[in-house]
């Protein structure tokens, strides 16, 4: 496998690799864009929840403590 040096300059690299993209075949082309994506998905992040932001959202009900009938047999 050949190895490229991809220059560092920002200038370059979008038109170096787009004109290395638009050499390939389209069939490599679509590779290229599913395996972008496929990046993209490793690298997003999502936000982590603050502490206490679901407060008012999740409810008990008042009897939660209360024995399930379903277990009356076993108690």
């Amino acid at each position: 496998m050949n190895t490229v040096s991809i220059p560092q300059n920002t200038d370059f690299v979008f038109p170096f690799l787009y004109g290395k993209i638009e050499s390939l075949p389209n069939e490599m082309q679509k590779e290229i864009s599913l395996f972008a994506e496929f990046l993209l998905s490793k690298t997003v992040h999502t936000a982590i929840p603050k502490f206490g932001s679901l407060k008012g959202k999740i409810r008990m009900s008042a009897d939660f403590d209360a024995p399930l009938s379903d277990f009356k047999e076993y108690m």
